[in-house]
C-alpha cells in the first residue's frame, strides 16, 4: 500500500491544491492528513472543502483543536493567535462538525499516525530524547513499525536500530529503503508553511511493501497565497515566510 503523507496544511488553498494535483500522479493508495488544517493563511473554508472532496484521512492537530476551543491558543505565539482567531471567525458553521469529528490517532498495516505525538497533539518532536521518547512508545506495540507525526513544519526521519541506538538520519531527494528491523518516526513537513529553508510545499510518500519512504515537494502559487494573506489583514510576517520557507 502506498500512502501519501500531508500535514500542517495552515488554510494554505494554493499549497494544499498544489500537493493534491500532483498526488494524482502518484498512485497512491490513501491520502493521510497529520493535521492543523487551519491557521497562519487565508483561506480555512476553502481548505477543508478539498479536504472533504477527496477521500483523504485526517487528524486532529493543536490547530485545529483550538478553533473549537479558543483557550486552547492561549499559549500560542501573538501572531499564530491571530491567524487562529481569523480562521474561527471565517470558519463557516457546519465544518465545525468536521473538525469535531476529526480523532487524534490513526492506525494502519504497521503504523501509528499522530499530530505532535502518539499522546499529545500539541508536543514536539524536535529533539533526541523526544524523539527516543516516542521510539520507545513504539517498543511497546510490537504490531507497529512506523509513526507519522506533524507539527514541527519540518522534514524529518528518525530510527530506532536493533541495539537499541536512536538518531536523527539525513533526508535524501531519492526514495529511501528502510530497515524493517528497526522502527522509525517519519514528519513529511509542511504543505502549507515549511520551515526547512525550501518554500515548496511538502509531502511524502510512504511504501508499506517496499518499507520505503520517499520525501518530495511541489512549487505552488506563493505569490497569491501571500496576497490572500495581506487582504485578509493577517500580519504581513506571515506572508513572507512563504517566500522563506522559514
Amino acid at each position: 500500500m502506498r500512502v501519501a503523507l500531508i500535514s500542517d496544511i495552515h488554510s494554505n488553498l494554493e499549497a494544499l491544491t498544489s500537493v493534491l494535483q500532483r498526488l494524482k500522479q502518484e498512485s497512491v493508495d490513501i491520502i493521510l492528513n497529520l493535521g492543523d488544517i487551519v491557521g497562519y493563511n487565508a483561506s480555512p473554508n476553502e481548505c477543508v472543502e478539498l479536504l472533504q472532496d477527496k477521500p483523504i484521512l485526517s487528524l486532529a492537530g493543536n490547530h485545529d483543536l483550538a478553533v473549537l476551543e479558543v483557550s486552547r491558543a492561549q499559549h500560542f505565539n501573538i501572531i499564530a493567535y491571530q491567524a487562529l482567531l481569523y480562521s474561527r471567525e471565517q470558519l463557516r458553521p457546519e465544518f465545525l462538525d468536521f473538525f469535531r469529528n476529526l480523532p487524534l490517532t490513526r492506525q494502519g498495516r504497521g503504523f501509528l499516525a499522530c499530530h505532535g505525538t502518539p499522546t499529545s497533539p500539541d508536543s514536539y518532536v524536535l529533539f533526541h530524547f523526544q524523539g527516543k521518547s516516542v521510539l520507545n512508545y513504539l517498543r511497546q506495540h510490537p504490531d507497529l513499525r512506523v509513526c507519522f507525526f506533524g507539527h514541527t513544519h519540518r522534514r524529518a526521519l528518525w530510527c530506532r536500530d536493533i541495539r537499541g541506538k536512536v538518531a536523527l538520519l539525513p533526508i535524501k531527494p531519492e526514495k529511501m529503503v528502510l530497515d524493517k528491523d528497526c522502527l522509525y518516526l517519519i514528519n513529511p513537513g509542511s504543505v502549507g508553511q515549511p520551515r526547512d529553508g525550501n518554500p515548496e510545499a511538502a509531502y511524502a510518500i510512504f511504501d508499506d511493501e517496499e518499507f520505503s519512504i520517499h520525501f518530495k515537494s511541489v512549487p505552488y502559487d506563493i505569490r497569491s497565497a501571500q496576497q490572500r494573506i495581506l487582504a485578509a489583514g493577517l500580519p504581513e510576517f506571515l506572508a513572507e515566510r512563504l517566500a522563506q520557507g522559514v
